[in-house]
C-alpha cells in the first residue's frame, strides 16, 4: 500500500510540474506578445520598412503599399479548408508610425475570412430518369456559399516576429524579461 500511496504522490509532482511549465510557457509567450505590442524601434521609420518587406516576403505574402505612406497591405491568402469544410483566408495590414522622438512604431492587424460552400441537388429527392440518378450518384448538383464571417483585430503576434527580426537585440532583452517575470 505504501508503495502505491508514494507511487501517487510521484505521478501527482510530475504532473503538477508539468502543468506549471506549461503554465509558465504561456505566460512568457503572452507576456512577449504584449510587450512587443508597446515597443517603440529606436530607427526612423525608413530604416526598418524595407524589413517589414523581408519579413512579409520570407512569409509568402504578396502586397501593396500605398506611396509615400509606411501601410503595407498583403494579398488575401488561403490558410486552410477544403471541399467538405470551411475555407479560411488572411490577409495583413501594417502600417507604421513614426514619433516626434525620432523612433517609429509599427502595427500589424489581421483580417481572417470564413467561407463554407455548400451543395444543393437538383432533384427533390425523388429519382426518375437515369439522368437524375447519375447526377444524384455523380455529387453533382448547385452549389452555394454561406455567408462569408469576417474578423479582424491586432496581430501581436506578428508584431513579435517583426521585432525579433527587425531588432534582435530589444527581442533577446524581451525574452530575458518574460523569464524573470515567469520563470
Amino acid at each position: 500500500m505504501y508503495r502505491i500511496t508514494r507511487f501517487a504522490g510521484v505521478c501527482l509532482a510530475i504532473a503538477m510540474l508539468m502543468v506549471l511549465t506549461g503554465c509558465s510557457g504561456s505566460l512568457r509567450k503572452n507576456y512577449m506578445r504584449d510587450k512587443a505590442a508597446e515597443h517603440v524601434y529606436r530607427k526612423p521609420l525608413a530604416e526598418i520598412w524595407p524589413r517589414v518587406h523581408e519579413v512579409m516576403n520570407d512569409k509568402g505574402y504578396s502586397w501593396r503599399e500605398n506611396p509615400g505612406r509606411y501601410v503595407l497591405e498583403t494579398e488575401w491568402r488561403e490558410s486552410g479548408g477544403g471541399t467538405l469544410g470551411p475555407t479560411t483566408s488572411s490577409k495583413f495590414l501594417v502600417e507604421g508610425v513614426s514619433r516626434a522622438d525620432g523612433g517609429c512604431v509599427l502595427r500589424v492587424q489581421r483580417l481572417d475570412r470564413t467561407t463554407q460552400e455548400i451543395g444543393t441537388n437538383y432533384t427533390d429527392g425523388v429519382v426518375r430518369t437515369r439522368t437524375e440518378r447519375a447526377v444524384a450518384i455523380s455529387g453533382g448538383g448547385a452549389r452555394s456559399s454561406l455567408p462569408t464571417q469576417q474578423t479582424f483585430a491586432r496581430d501581436l503576434q506578428m508584431e513579435l516576429e517583426l521585432l525579433q527580426r527587425i531588432d534582435p537585440e530589444a527581442a533577446a532583452r524581451l525574452e530575458a524579461d518574460a523569464k524573470s517575470a515567469h520563470p
